[in-house]
Formats: structure tokens, sequence, C-alpha cells
């Protein structure tokens, strides 16, 4: 990654940002479609899955851990 690009200056700014930056936008995401804005859905919710990759990341847990997780429940 670049030293300039967002994602690293996220992943150097610690877990502790990259959470309120997910945080931040499940509220707009939330928030957008308690509007109804369609439009503003998508966008916010692109930034909160690119978020929540980054920390997933940052936190030492894979996609494939979440996905595994999901499966199980569904078979519960």
């Amino acid at each position: 990654l670049s030293q300039e690009s967002y994602t690293t200056q996220l992943l150097e700014a610690g877990i502790d940002r990259i959470a309120q930056k997910v945080i931040e936008e499940a509220g707009e995401t939330a928030l957008a479609a308690a509007r109804g804005d369609t439009k503003h859905i998508s966008e916010e919710a692109a930034d909160l899955v690119y978020h929540l990759l980054v920390l997933l990341s940052a936190s030492g847990v894979t996609p494939d851990a979440v996905w595994e997780e999901l499966r199980d429940r569904r078979r519960r």
C-alpha cells in the first residue's frame, strides 16, 4: 500500500480509530435507510463494508472467518 493511501493512514491510526469509523459509517447507513434515501444507502453501505474489512484485517480476522461463522449459525 502507498504510504499516502487512506487505508495505510487508517491502519497506522490503529484499531480504535478504525472502530470509530465503522460506528460512524454504520450510523450513516442506518440513517440513510431510515430516510428511504436509496442512493445514499448504497454509498454509505460501501463505506461501512470497506471500514469493516479494514477493521477485520487490523484485528487479524479474515472475511472467511466471518463467512464460516454465518454458515455455522445457519446450521443451528
